[in-house]
Parts: C-alpha cells; structure tokens; sequence
C-alpha cells in the first residue's frame, strides 16, 4: 500500500507564522499551490482520496478531487492538534507557544488535545488505513503538526524522547505548505516488526 501524506495549502496563519482556527481557508497563492499539486498527485495514480474536516484540509482535497476525479474521504484521525482556543493568534515560536508545548508534551494540557490522545488519534488512524485494499494508493490530506507526530509514531505508540520531540517539532516548523511525503505500508507485516516505511 502507498499513502502520500500532504500538507493543506498556504493560509493567513501560515503566513503570519500564527496560531489558527479550525475554519481558516486558503489563501490565493494557497489554491495555486493547491492547483499545482494536484496536477503532481495525479501522477500517483491514487485511488483514494483522504482528508481532515478543517476547512483548508477540504479545500485542498476538492482541488485534487478534481484532477483525481476521486471523492475525497472526511475523517477526523487525520486532523490536525486540536489547540486551546486561547492559542490562537499567538506567534508559533512565541514564549507563550513554548510554554504550552512543553506543558503539552509532559502531559499537563488543561485544554485542546493531549498528547495521549494525539497518539491514540494516530493509532486509529493507521488502523484506518489498513482498512483500505492492499494495493490501494492513498493521497492524505492534513496538516503539519499531525503528519510530523504520525511520521514519529509510525512505528512506535511511546512518548517521544525530549530530543525526539525537538526534532519533530522543528519540522513541523519548517515543512512547507502542499509538501507530499510518500510512505509505504505493508498490512501483513508481523506485529514485532513495522509495517511502516518512508519512500525518499
């Protein structure tokens, strides 16, 4: 099985190196990049279409629906964090991000999403995946945060290392928007070994 994990289309919060809401949409370079991948994603040859509920996630699979003529499959397991709404508007390397990510990653969330449940979300989410035919190729749309703790996760369900977390955390930071990471995933791997493989 082949899944290409993509990263939604330029927003506003992107661009303003911001926090942001669930229903932010694209901007108009963010449909152009949308529109440029798409044209990419068809030489995948996918036979499904996967995507997050948040707006940008849809928007961004709608375009690729439409040179795939595959429609797109809504599901929660790969959405992005779900933040504290007093996150948003703040700067993503702000003081007060870093406090809340370190709270976040130690297990201290008082709002949004714990990193225990990221990691269960992530769980579902490969077992959702397993879900689909053998030879399927799977185009995901999501979003930055989450492809960076699924690509940490893939293997183990643990906690990350605090160096492990820096890592992940740093690409998160620096991925771009409608960048395609493609993954191969074997669902008759033996239990003790993963299934789970980065293709380049």
């Amino acid at each position: 099985m082949e899944i290409y994990l993509i990263r939604h289309g330029e927003t506003g919060g992107n661009v303003a190196h911001r926090h942001q809401a669930e229903d932010t949409e694209l901007t108009m370079r963010g449909v152009e990049q949308v529109k440029a991948v798409a044209v990419l994603v068809t030489e995948y040859e996918p036979t499904h279409l996967v995507c997050s509920p948040l707006v940008r996630s849809i928007q961004t699979a709608r375009e690729i629906a439409k040179t795939t003529d595959l429609t797109p499959i809504i599901t929660e397991t790969v959405t992005e964090l779900k933040r504290a709404s007093y996150m948003y508007g703040h700067f993503h390397k702000s003081f007060f991000s870093m406090v809340f990510y370190a709270r976040w990653f130690f297990g201290h969330t008082t709002d949004g999403e714990s990193y225990a449940t990221v990691r269960q979300r992530i769980v579902d989410a490969k077992a959702f995946f397993a879900t689909f035919p053998e030879d399927a190729r799977i185009a995901v749309v999501s979003h930055s945060v989450f492809i960076n703790l699924f690509l940490a996760h893939m293997c183990y369900d643990e906690r990350m290392t605090l160096m492990q977390a820096v890592k992940t955390f740093t690409r998160v930071l620096t991925i771009k928007n409608t960048e395609v990471i493609p993954l191969v995933f074997d669902p008759k791997a033996h239990p003790d070994t993963c299934g789970w493989l980065r293709n380049g």
